[in-house]
């Protein structure tokens, strides 16, 4: 399972703000769903990733003995593809939120 998400900020090891005791990079996504992770991304794709990106989050189990998520940049979507991504995520959650809406509309006639 992948998420998709928005990258807010990117930490690299070698940024002048950021002191590391390793070189990996991490970025802090916004999920599709308005959650909020700070993931680290692969090193294949570490240098190229920047703010604003649209990107998929590996959700897979970290082993077959743990459902803990790896929570892992993975892919860097672009252009049409990552405004089709994000378009079809933002549907769905508005159709949830109306399902919501009218499941709590529903009042006591007695």
């Amino acid at each position: 399972m992948f998420h998709p998400g928005k990258v807010s900020v990117v930490f690299r090891a070698k940024d002048k703000d950021v002191h590391a005791a390793d070189d990996t990079t991490q970025a802090l996504v916004e999920m599709w769903d308005d959650n909020l992770f700070t993931c680290m991304v692969d090193p294949k794709i570490a240098p190229k990733l920047k703010e604003g990106d649209t990107v998929l989050v590996d959700y897979r189990p970290v082993s077959e003995r743990s459902a803990v998520p790896r929570q892992a940049v993975s892919k860097i979507v672009y252009k049409k593809k990552a405004a089709q991504l994000w378009e079809q995520y933002a549907e769905y959650k508005r159709q949830r939120k109306q399902e919501v809406a009218k499941s709590q509309q529903k009042t006591y006639m007695g």
